[in-house]
């Protein structure tokens, strides 16, 4: 595993992930575009598969942070929770959709992605790629959410 404190060596991470990690970001950018820019009839369309695809992408992130922590030999019981819990919490923002305004949701989606980052970079014992690739994750997210957040709070 590599070491991810300050000064150590980051070992480049192999082609495959980043291109894996720039096709899941396809999705933010092209819906947020699309609902803040597109035609009005395809706009709520692309909300939904904006939200959806932040729904997917946080249930991911959680999943591989859990993936990381089992393979230490005593799995810590407060980092698994905390794995499911951003996961869940992606899916009670998801399902305020209809009962709060797009404007709480998006934000929430944000917010969501940023305590994801933050677990991230604070985990001891993570290949020292991770981090980097959850910041290009959470940044590209963030970014389209935001964008279609100022198109929600302008409607």
């Amino acid at each position: 595993m590599d070491d991810v404190r300050p000064g150590r060596r980051v070992e480049p991470a192999p082609a495959a992930l980043w291109i894996m990690a720039l096709l899941a970001l396809i999705p933010f950018p092209a819906s947020a575009l699309v609902y803040g820019y597109g035609p009005r009839e395809v706009s709520g369309a692309a909300l939904t598969i904006l939200l959806s695809w932040a729904a997917l992408m946080i249930a991911f992130l959680g999943s591989v942070r859990w993936g990381l922590e089992t393979r230490e030999a005593r799995p810590r019981w407060y980092r698994l929770a905390l794995s499911a819990l951003v996961s869940t919490a992606a899916l009670l923002v998801l399902l305020g959709r209809g009962r709060l305004p797009d404007t709480w949701i998006l934000g929430g989606f944000v917010v969501v992605f940023l305590i994801q980052w933050l677990f991230d970079h604070q985990t001891p014992q993570t290949p020292a790629r991770y981090p980097i690739l959850s910041t290009m994750i959470t940044s590209g997210a963030c970014i389209s959410l935001g964008l279609a957040l100022e198109k929600a709070l302008n409607a």
